[in-house]
C-alpha cells in the first residue's frame, strides 16, 4: 500500500472511525487483563503457588508436547500457564542471573520463589526454574 494513502485514509472519517474503534478495543482488553490480574492476587492471598505451578508444569508433561509436535507445531504454554507467565512478565521488572545467562538475548523474572525465562532467537523460548537450585523444571 502506498503511504500516501494509508495517510489519506486515516485522516478520512471512516480511517478515524476505524481507529477510534481499534483503540477503544484496546482498552477494554487492557481493562479486562487488569482486572484478571487482580483477580489472581487476590487468590494468591489465599492459595498455595507452588501446588499451581507444580499442577501446571504436569499438564505440560511428554503427552502434551508430542501432541503439539504431532499436530505440526512447537510446544507451548497452555493458556493457564501463559497467563501465569503472563501475570509475571507485566508485573515485575526483568533481572540478571548471571547462572542463566546464555548467548542468546533473554530475560528472567522471578516469582514466588521461581525463575521465569524467555530466550529470544528465531522464536522464544520459555524455561521455568526453581530459584533455589536453579533446577530446570519446563522448557517450552
Amino acid at each position: 500500500m502506498d503511504i500516501k494513502k494509508l495517510e489519506a485514509y486515516l485522516e478520512s472519517d471512516e480511517g478515524k472511525a476505524s481507529t477510534e474503534k481499534y483503540l477503544s478495543e484496546l482498552a477494554e482488553k487492557q481493562k479486562l487483563k487488569e482486572a484478571r490480574h487482580r483477580r489472581f492476587e487476590k487468590w494468591l492471598e489465599d492459595n498455595d503457588f507452588d501446588k499451581l505451578m507444580h499442577r501446571l508444569i504436569l499438564e505440560h508433561d511428554d503427552e502434551y508436547i508430542n501432541k503439539c509436535y504431532h499436530k505440526g507445531y512447537m510446544p507451548f504454554a497452555n493458556r493457564k500457564l501463559a497467563f501465569v507467565i503472563g501475570y509475571v512478565c507485566d508485573n515485575l521488572a526483568s533481572i540478571k542471573v548471571s547462572k542463566l545467562d546464555c548467548n542468546f538475548p533473554n530475560e528472567i523474572w522471578q516469582f514466588r520463589g521461581y525463575y521465569f525465562q524467555h530466550i529470544h532467537g528465531q522464536g522464544t523460548i520459555t524455561r521455568i526454574y526453581y530459584k533455589d537450585d536453579l533446577k530446570q523444571l519446563l522448557q517450552l
